[in-house]
């Protein structure tokens, strides 16, 4: 198995805009996390790499589920591992390091990589040619029998809507949302009434106030599910996959602004690495 640093191709800068409030940031997070879990209890794993663990939440309900599973949490965030350690103990492993990371899985013969709201974040704060060196040589170049995928990843279809389609919408929203923050949306995103996908764009965006500096500039639907779905190698199968619309999302955007958001915007996915015998 190949080591890498990643280090070297990974230039995250989300240090430039630091998490204003951590509880609000997890509290956020904890609303998603059981629909995170959609595949713990049906795949054959005995280590678990949780890309961009954060304060290790998700990892202590796998815990509970699967606790003769290794667990391995990589952030790049020191103040999360931190956070991860004192819920998770010992026993796991929690790293910014991947060289350290790669080592340890050399010791398991079912590993799996977990990315859950991740694939957003690698695109936001990554030049393109390491965004090129995450999949080919991290996601499947990383020897993982198992890949999870859950994050805002809607089809190319979302930029179809013509704008009669969604012009009542975008008036509701500039009726009741508040101005300050939409006016910094639309000068860093472009007009909502633009097209389709910067309307829902907002939406999924408007509640994070409290580090609003932080989630302004993070790019939520960077990549179609086409795109994703053409890094896969040939040597892979999709086993599973769902797009849905979170029902929390969907319920919290009715009743503050009375829209229904009309088109998928999350996908689950689970991928084989076919060389492992299932």
């Amino acid at each position: 198995m190949k080591i890498l640093n990643w280090r070297l191709f990974l230039e995250e800068l989300v240090g430039d805009k630091p998490i204003a409030d951590f509880d609000d940031y997890i509290e956020g997070m904890k609303m998603s996390m059981e629909d995170k879990l959609f595949f713990v209890n049906n795949l054959d794993f005995d280590v678990i790499v949780d890309f961009g663990c954060a304060n290790g939440t998700f990892l202590s309900l796998v815990q509970n589920m699967k606790p003769n599973v290794k667990l391995i949490g990589y952030d790049l965030d020191e103040t999360m591992l931190l956070k991860a350690g004192s819920i998770l103990g010992e026993d796991a492993l929690l790293t910014s390091s991947w060289q350290q990371v790669v080592l340890e899985l050399s010791k398991y013969e079912n590993p799996l990589l977990n990315l859950s709201s991740v694939i957003h974040e690698v695109y936001s704060y990554s030049h393109s040619s390491v965004i090129k060196r995450f999949w080919e040589q991290q996601v499947f170049g990383g020897n993982f029998k198992w890949i999870t995928i859950r994050d805002m990843i809607p089809s190319v279809e979302i930029h179809k809507g013509e704008r009669k389609s969604f012009e009542e919408d975008v008036k509701k929203v500039r009726e009741l949302a508040d101005p300050y923050y939409l006016k910094s949306f639309e000068d860093k995103w472009g007009s909502i009434h633009n097209n389709y996908r910067t309307l829902v764009h907002f939406l999924l965006k408007y509640r994070y106030t409290d580090n609003w500096d932080r989630e302004l500039n993070e790019n939520y639907l960077p990549v179609s599910l086409e795109t994703v779905k053409k890094k896969i190698p040939s040597s892979y199968k999709i086993i599973s996959e769902e797009d849905f619309i979170v029902p929390f999302i969907k319920e919290k955007v009715m009743e503050d602004f009375g829209i229904l958001i009309k088109h998928s915007t999350h996908t689950k996915m689970t991928i084989l690495n076919n060389k492992f015998k299932r």
